[in-house]
């Protein structure tokens, strides 16, 4: 079970009470949330339990048919089983303690990377490819097979080895299925670890030097968290488009997943967080 290492947000808190219901699936009852709250909070305020409440009565609204639990009263209950919700999971074990790098153990970064793939491919019902560092491949071959799969012409400049990816970890696309070049094009980062604010925007401009798109890519980011309005608001202000939990889990919700092992291996890994 993860500790609750931050006392101060109440979305922190809400993450840690939506974690703890789905990893026991076990129904929380106000009196208990307090008491649970009340190991890490001194002088716990009946105003914060109410925030919470509030703020989880809320992402059962935005969760819609996907939410993992339905509040009812003063009671929040589990209605899905771990099992057909590990990226859910995942994306909350991310938001409470970022990214764990120890060698030798999966710190599950590439599960979150291929996770975001996934997310793309059905958000854009289109394709969608994991690039970037590391990889079998160099960057200046993805780029090459990147353009061949667009239809879009390669660039005038090639990456250089420190360049490693540019900041894009996903590049997506709707095609015209008509091998012809000007579609939507997405190039996307993963941000798992708790400061995925400190990232830096993609180069835009870098990006069209390497691959001469007929359309400016739009830009975004992937984070496991659910950030208060006003913090999204920031958020598309630095990196435009932004898939947080809600909407990466909504993509794939009761999906087939193109990558077939996908769900089983997150499945596994959160087990061993748990």
């Amino acid at each position: 079970m993860i500790d609750l290492q931050d006392t101060t947000s109440i979305y922190i808190m809400a993450d840690w009470i939506e974690y703890y219901i789905i990893s026991k699936n076990k129904s929380l009852s106000k009196s208990t949330i307090t008491d649970l709250l009340q190991a890490y909070v001194q002088d716990l305020k009946e105003e914060t339990i109410d925030s919470i409440f509030s703020e989880l009565t809320l992402r059962n609204r935005l969760y819609g048919k996907a939410s993992p639990f339905v509040v009812n009263g003063k009671i929040i209950e589990p209605i899905k089983k771990l099992e057909n919700i590990p990226e859910l999971l995942m994306c909350l074990i991310f938001s409470l303690e970022g990214v764990k790098k120890k060698k030798g153990i999966n710190d599950g970064t590439k599960l979150f990377e291929r996770l975001s793939n996934e997310a793309a491919k059905v958000y854009l019902g289109g394709e969608s490819e994991v690039i970037g560092f590391p990889n079998a491949r160099s960057l200046k071959e993805q780029i090459k097979s990147i353009s061949l799969k667009t239809s879009e012409s390669i660039g005038h400049k090639t990456p250089k080895p420190k360049d490693k990816d540019k900041g894009v970890d996903i590049i997506a696309w709707k095609s015209h299925e008509d091998s012809r070049p000007n579609q939507i094009i997405l190039l996307l980062q993963c941000g798992a670890g708790i400061n995925f604010p400190d990232k830096k925007p993609i180069s835009i401009k870098a990006w069209r030097n390497f691959i001469h798109w007929s359309v400016d890519p739009l830009q975004g980011i992937m984070i496991p968290s659910i950030p208060p309005n006003e913090t999204l608001s920031d958020l598309v202000d630095d990196y435009s488009l932004v898939f947080d939990r809600v909407r990466i889990f909504k993509a794939v919700y009761n999906k087939n997943l193109s990558d077939p092992t996908l769900r089983k291996e997150i499945l596994n890994w959160c087990k061993k967080k748990i």
